[in-house]
């Protein structure tokens, strides 16, 4: 009988195991938390903004999450893994609090703490435990717990300030970069795209409304660099998104005749350059053959400008990365069939080549300058009474459209009245409330200096468009008027 011996053999062993890389990562992480601390947190209170509290509030937020993180493992590894007798071992690679971690840097500054545990905890359990905690997870789980927080308590978030510091509020109002591009129906010039907020270089070192840790990519890049070099993770996944969605939106620029800065813009804001690096390059969901990372890195990229020019929700990179988390494992096998049959790799390359182009070509032709004609706007009727002419219009909203009747004085050529005939806004309560159809009215001579209510800047800065395109088209008929 034939006898087999097990022995160790002479391995080599790579010095990059998994714990030296997790301390590469909060490497490159500290310098971004210590620029959101000050910009979402000192730097307004040292302006005379928002109380003690408020400054500290930023590096609070990060210790409650991973504490929170932390001690949700903890519980569900001690009452539901049985692992009490051995919980120093399971924890020290676990890494317990990364998902806390993350989940804090991509919240918005003004997310109550209550709101951050529950989130924590969901994406603890939910996101990684039951799938058999790391290294077994299928989804991002400071995104899953992401997803379920916007998606259940955002109202309550915007309200309370939402993503921007106490200084954005007062000298910003209340709309974010991404925010404000979709309520100039995604074209525009860079004077109102970019120039409420600064120039590209405020969007390079991160001073701009944004998520805690999203805004600074110059930082975020700093932070590629250096794990690249340290070999925590690989080029493709974060170089070939950006490239893809430089590329998507530059081409949309392109044909309606905006400059270099359209594209720069697009990978500049919001939580993109963060995500790249940061989230989409997750070793446990990400693709491991080199051609899977990127037929995954490309379909991240089109489906994050889908998202952001074909919904209602501005940002997109959340919900692409955990949609792509969903097909690593098809993606991986395709990688690894393809790679040694060219035939099979032309038709593939050649598939997403028509995904890409095709998709582009449809966002770009189906997005309409505001010097066009304008399709989310509407004029239903026009009717002339005594002193006065009353506009009957449509205007899109957040759900559906806004009807409304707008009337203006001959004498004055100021809008007198507005009376909305048809919505279907779920915040239009906290419209009326606010009293925003007379500050419109009031504030007529302004608009854009006019803020957005928190909770309601889609529908208020539709609002406040309809006002505004209402006026303009009196000015060019008054004459007809007189």
């Amino acid at each position: 009988m034939t006898k087999f011996v097990v022995d160790n053999g002479p391995h080599i062993k790579s010095k990059y195991n998994t714990s030296k890389m997790m301390n590469h990562l909060i490497i490159a992480l500290l310098p971004i938390i210590i620029f959101s601390c000050y910009k979402n947190g000192f730097y307004p209170y040292f302006k005379g903004y928002g109380t003690l509290f408020d400054a500290f509030k930023p590096i609070l937020l990060i210790i409650v999450g991973i504490i929170t993180s932390l001690g949700s493992e903890i519980l569900f590894a001690c009452f539901f893994l049985n692992k009490k007798n051995e919980l120093k071992a399971y924890l020290k690679y676990s890494y317990a609090i990364f998902p806390g971690l993350f989940l804090a840097l991509i919240i918005p500054v003004h997310t109550p703490f209550s709101i951050l545990i529950i989130g924590t905890i969901f994406a603890t359990i939910i996101g990684k435990m039951l799938f058999g905690g790391f290294g077994n997870n299928i989804f991002n789980p400071a995104l899953v717990g992401y997803l379920f927080i916007m998606g259940t308590y955002q109202t309550a978030i915007t309200k309370a300030g939402g993503y921007l510091s106490k200084m954005e509020i007062d000298t910003l109002g209340s709309a974010t970069p991404l925010t404000n591009l979709g309520g100039l129906n995604y074209l525009d010039t860079y004077h109102n795209i970019v120039g409420p907020y600064g120039n590209l270089k405020d969007f390079l070192l991160g001073f701009i409304p944004g998520s805690l840790g999203e805004t600074s990519a110059l930082l975020c890049l700093l932070g590629l660099l250096y794990l690249i070099i340290t070999k925590v993770i690989n080029w493709r996944i974060p170089v070939i998104y950006l490239a893809t969605v430089f590329m998507i939106t530059g081409a949309i620029g392109y044909y309606h005749q905006l400059g270099l800065w359209y594209p720069l813009f697009h990978i500049l804001s919001g939580g993109l350059m963060f995500g790249a690096i940061f989230m989409a390059t997750d070793p446990v969901t990400s693709p491991t053959t080199p051609y899977g990372q990127v037929i995954y890195a490309l379909l991240l990229g089109l489906l994050t400008v889908a998202f952001r020019f074909l919904t209602n929700y501005p940002e997109g990179v959340a919900t692409a990365i955990l949609t792509m988390n969903m097909l690593v494992f098809i993606i991986d096998r395709i990688g690894a069939k393809v790679r040694f049959n060219l035939r099979w790799l032309l038709i593939l390359n050649l598939i997403l080549f028509m995904l890409i182009t095709s998709t582009t070509g449809y966002i770009a032709f189906n997005i309409k300058k505001v010097d066009d004609k304008d399709l989310s706007f509407q004029i239903l009727n026009i009717k002339r009474q005594d002193q006065q002419t009353i506009y009957q219009v449509t205007h899109k909203a957040f759900h559906g459209i806004i009807k409304a009747d707008i009337t203006i004085n001959h004498v004055d050529n100021k809008i007198t009245d507005i009376i909305i005939i048809e919505q279907k806004e779920d915040v239009w309560s906290q419209i009326e409330n606010a009293d925003y159809l007379k500050k419109i009215i009031h504030n007529q001579a302004d608009l854009d200096k006019l803020d957005t209510i928190a909770g309601a800047t889609y529908t208020t800065n539709y609002l406040k468009q309809m006002a505004i395109k209402v006026m303009d088209d009196y000015h060019k008929r008054k004459e007809e008027y007189k």
